[in-house]
């Protein structure tokens, strides 16, 4: 009801939001953060670097307009974990609506003992996916799924970058599809569930779900459903161990069915970041395929991985104001959006000397902690998906770099797309086989 009376007052009342904390501000001793003039939406468009120009001026928080509501922006990882430990009962995640889907929505706006329960069956079902276990998949889908685009190269739009984007995307699918609901490639409950997923976003992440999105979604609660009666003992994957915990209600396999969906979307993305460094920073990945032993090439690959992180895809986390609140002497009022801004904090060059120049190298040490980099979240909102999402982009850097040269076939300037900062529209590759094909991955 608050949302909808919101919803309500925004449509009728621009920026009201912005009116409201000025308001506000009026009949408190403390004052709003401090600010410049301007749409914050334009302007980091126009220059990526904006936020922390504006931190340099005026410190690490401060306020500003966006989409014509009032938003306050923190810089900083350990600012932000404070002022999320510190009013983590003022602030709502913003994220999917989806109540009207599922019972008690999607898990990052659950609250208190239910966000416990919910968030604890989930992880007692991933940690029982071995390293092993998942390694041996996600290769398979990885060599499939690169392997066909090379074949589709030689037709005419085999290497465009929407071919690219789509090849990358069925990998990520397959993926999430196999650690979720056990579908195993080129088996008909594969294709079943493949199938509802492109009902369910035909062109991306729908973050506004109608009547199309309802219909993809409970055809693929009843594919997974079907499943499960069918093999409850044989099939594998997060859905039947938490069946098997006698915890599947129609909350929870809501919640799985739409973590596939943003994670897929997600994966692909950060898929299309790694390869665009591999494309610039061929010695690396030559340095990958020439290692003597598999620890070292997973070394490797996994601060190609974290580095890429560090320069992008791991942007913000946004939070909603529920009630007043004061942070180191500032007003930040009801209403207001807080964007606790992850790829400024990243750039810190006290943390990550010449922070905008891609080095993996920074990560070979294992020496950088959390409160210098935290690209999966800073609360009890974590993403639990962190491991096996480290595991698939570093099987997939390990894949291109022993199997494939990459060459880049388009580029241009970085564009903040949906949802995530993305490689420009026109960036796509040409892989080419490596003539000795048989490197140990």
């Amino acid at each position: 009801m608050r949302i909808e009376l919101e919803s309500i007052i925004k449509k009728w009342i621009p920026r009201w939001t912005v009116y409201h904390a000025y308001t506000k501000v009026l009949f408190s001793r403390h004052k709003l953060p401090p600010s410049e003039p301007g749409d914050l939406d334009q302007l980091e468009k126009a220059d990526r670097r904006y936020l922390i120009q504006l931190a340099t001026r005026h410190g690490p928080i401060f306020k500003s307009v966006a989409w014509d509501d009032f938003w306050v922006c923190i810089i900083g990882i350990p600012l932000c974990t404070r002022f999320l430990h510190e009013h983590k009962d003022a602030l709502l995640p913003v994220t999917l609506d989806l109540a009207h889907m599922f019972p008690k929505g999607f898990m990052r706006q659950m609250q208190g003992e239910t966000h416990v329960i919910y968030r604890t069956a989930l992880n007692k079902a991933l940690r029982e996916d071995t390293p092993s276990q998942l390694t041996a998949k996600f290769e398979l889908l990885v060599v499939d799924g690169l392997a066909t685009y090379v074949k589709d190269q030689h037709v005419e739009i085999g290497s465009t970058p929407e071919a690219y984007i789509s090849a990358l995307n069925k990998v990520s699918t397959g993926m999430l599809l196999q650690v979720f609901f056990g579908a195993a490639l080129d088996t008909d409950y594969y294709e079943e569930l493949t199938a509802g997923y492109k009902e369910l976003g035909p062109y991306g992440l729908v973050w506004n779900p109608g009547l199309r999105q309802e219909k993809a979604f409970k055809s693929l609660c009843l594919s997974i459903r079907s499943e499960l009666s069918k093999y409850p003992d044989k099939l594998d994957g997060v859905a039947a161990r938490v069946n098997q915990q006698g915890l599947l209600d129609e909350t929870m396999l809501g919640n799985l069915i739409y973590m596939v969906e943003m994670g897929r979307y997600d994966t692909h993305g950060l898929f299309r970041w790694l390869s665009k460094y591999a494309s610039e920073h061929p010695v690396y990945l030559q340095r990958i395929a020439q290692a003597d032993t598999t620890t070292e090439k997973k070394r490797l690959a996994r601060s190609f991985v974290l580095e890429t992180l560090r320069m992008d895809q791991s942007e913000r986390l946004v939070r909603r104001v529920k009630r007043d609140i004061i942070f180191d002497g500032f007003l930040i009022p009801k209403y207001s959006t807080v964007r606790l801004c992850l790829w400024e904090s990243h750039k810190s060059e006290e943390n990550f000397p010449d922070p905008f120049q891609f080095d993996p190298e920074r990560f070979l040490a294992d020496d950088i902690s959390k409160v210098q980099f935290s690209p999966f979240g800073l609360d009890q909102h974590h993403c639990p998906m962190s491991g096996s999402a480290i595991l698939m982009s570093e099987i997939f850097i390990r894949v291109l770099a022993c199997k494939y040269k990459i060459t880049t076939i388009g580029d241009g300037t970085s564009v903040r797309g949906a949802y995530h900062w993305e490689p420009a529209a026109a960036f796509g590759v040409r892989l080419s086989a490596k003539r000795d094909n048989t490197n140990e991955i």
